[in-house]
């Protein structure tokens, strides 16, 4: 396998619609803001005729090309608005013209807020969407049988300190890993993982943490925390040499010549391929009390650090 590590650490590039791609954007979302009042806004389909969206349809055939078979990671800029349901509203159509959106809990939302709600850690059992906390790298497909071709993080609001977010490049860390070649193939074996949040059922399946597309690009699978507490619930404790692999891991992964980090500023929407992509963010600090519940029609610019996620599979 040729990989050029020289690659991985160059900008992450930063594009805009164009005025007529956005103008059509913004016709599509007034012909589904009277859904969204009457429902939670991503109960129902946005359905939206692409041929009557020619330029816009355009320019997201190349930002699927970028995510596809260039960089694998994009920042979008230009979606600042001033109200939250606009926000929502906004970033849901966009996704759902980009690909087709998958529910990501057990309650069938297919567009995610993250946001601090000041309760529960990660280790005591929440999501890592529903914390301030930082450092775990993972992707967002960790705890789905079937990949994400597409993870959109889109920033509402930044935090008062921090919140960074980190990206790593799957391509660099198995470059970094081939000089331990006993690790790699402890890594492309089978580990537990969980549906955390996915479903009432808690369920446990099987993958490898590191594998191959068929154009032979490094993929990747990873939440350190999650495969541990897969592993306890399965009754299968991890084995030294698994443990060592994921020592190994972390420790690239902690590496700055892997890392590139990014602030999101209100109103950019970055977009990765998330199984090509590693990320993480670092730890933050609000300007106000976390809250558990955020009223649509609060103006962004009086909220903590608030994120829309959404993830899509291809059309």
């Amino acid at each position: 396998m040729n990989i050029n590590v020289s690659n991985f650490r160059q900008e992450v590039s930063k594009v805009r619609l164009s005025k007529g791609a956005f103008d059509e954007l913004l016709s599509a979302t007034k012909n589904i803001e009277p859904e969204i009042q009457r429902d939670r806004f991503d109960a129902k389909p946005a359905f939206i005729n692409s041929l009557l969206l020619p330029a816009l349809s355009e320019e997201l055939h190349r930002i699927r090309n970028m995510i596809d078979h260039e960089s694998h990671v994009l920042i979008l800029d230009g979606f600042r608005v001033e109200k939250l349901a606009s926000f929502k509203s906004l970033v849901w159509t966009f996704g759902s013209l980009l690909g087709v959106p998958m529910v990501q809990n057990h309650l069938g939302h297919k567009v995610i807020e993250v946001y601090d709600r000041g309760g529960k850690s990660i280790e005591e059992g929440a999501r890592y969407h529903q914390t301030r906390q930082g450092a775990y790298v993972h992707n967002d497909g960790v705890s789905d049988p079937l990949p994400i071709d597409y993870l959109i993080l889109a920033c509402g609001q930044k935090a008062l300190l921090g919140g960074e977010s980190i990206l790593i490049d799957a391509s660099a860390v198995y470059a970094e890993l081939m000089a331990y070649p006993e690790v790699l193939e402890e890594l492309k074996c089978d580990f537990f993982f969980d549906n955390r949040g996915m479903s009432d059922e808690e369920q446990l399946f099987k993958a490898p943490i590191l594998s191959f597309s068929n154009e032979g690009i490094p993929l990747i699978r990873y939440f350190r925390v999650y495969i541990e507490s897969a592993h306890l619930k399965a009754g299968v404790p991890l084995t030294l040499a698994q443990s060592q692999a994921l020592d190994f891991l972390d420790t690239v992964l902690d590496q700055s010549s892997v890392q590139h980090r990014v602030l999101l500023e209100p109103g950019q929407v970055l977009i990765s391929a998330d199984n090509k992509f590693l990320h993480t963010r670092t730890h933050f600090i609000d300007k106000s009390t976390p809250r558990s519940e955020i009223n649509d029609s609060e103006p962004l610019s009086d909220l903590n650090r608030y994120m829309l996620r959404m993830w899509l599979r291809k059309q």
